[in-house]
């Protein structure tokens, strides 16, 4: 099924690519489409794309969003956040109450440092996602990394406290470790980042822990 909703999202893009200018084109590479207001023929690619999600999922347009955005996120993961927006602006067009999308909106604005607009998805995301342990591991990664790379003391000072609270509600959640440990990598504090490695080496799902930023701590100070 998500092979299908893949093919039908391709065809309607290319449907749309013949017959948009270039230049209408860009706003796909935008969050919510940058909330622009869209020429005739975008509108009208809206309504095909609309229609035919219709007709495949019988009316269920919260069912082809999330198909979407797991799109968007898979994308994500292969390193394309242009191509993942696209299809997670077509998941907020379906359904603007997806939360996935608006979080992968999030992970792909920060992925691409656009940091103002990445903390308000983030922010918008957090009303919608609900309780979900990954994505506050994710938020709070994000607070961290925008406030280390915008000197932002108010920014890293809240990803701290946000990554002590995961680990007192989720003490083995890998990468909420990693990201902590990073975070403080980058504050100079790399007898603290190893307290936080060798946390995350006893977790189950240690293997997960990424031996590229190990070897750069090690660098920096070597195992205490």
């Amino acid at each position: 099924m998500r092979q299908l909703l893949n093919s039908l999202i391709v065809s309607v893009v290319l449907a749309v690519t013949t017959a948009i200018p270039v230049k209408a084109q860009d706003i796909s590479l935008l969050p919510k489409y940058g909330s622009a207001q869209k020429t005739a023929a975008q509108q009208d690619a809206d309504k095909r794309f609309i229609s035919e999600i219709d007709k495949h999922y019988q009316g269920d347009r919260k069912k082809g969003a999330a198909e979407a955005a797991k799109r968007g996120w898979s994308l994500l993961r292969q390193g394309k956040p242009d191509e993942a927006m696209r299809r997670f602006s077509q998941a907020w067009l379906l359904d603007a109450g997806n939360g996935a999308a608006i979080w992968g909106m999030a992970a792909a604005q920060a992925s691409l440092e656009k940091n103002s607009d990445a903390l308000r998805l983030f922010a918008e995301a957090d009303r919608l996602v609900g309780d979900d342990i990954d994505f506050a591991v994710d938020h709070a990664r994000a607070l961290g990394m925008i406030g280390v790379q915008t000197e932002n003391k108010a920014l890293v000072g809240d990803a701290l406290t946000r990554f002590a609270k995961l680990q007192a509600r989720a003490p083995d959640h890998v990468l909420n470790l990693q990201n902590w440990a990073i975070t403080l990598y980058h504050l100079g504090n790399y007898r603290e980042a190893w307290q936080k490695v060798k946390l995350a080496e006893k977790t189950p799902r240690a293997n997960e822990l990424d031996k590229g930023f190990v070897a750069e701590l090690q660098r920096k100070m070597p195992r205490p």
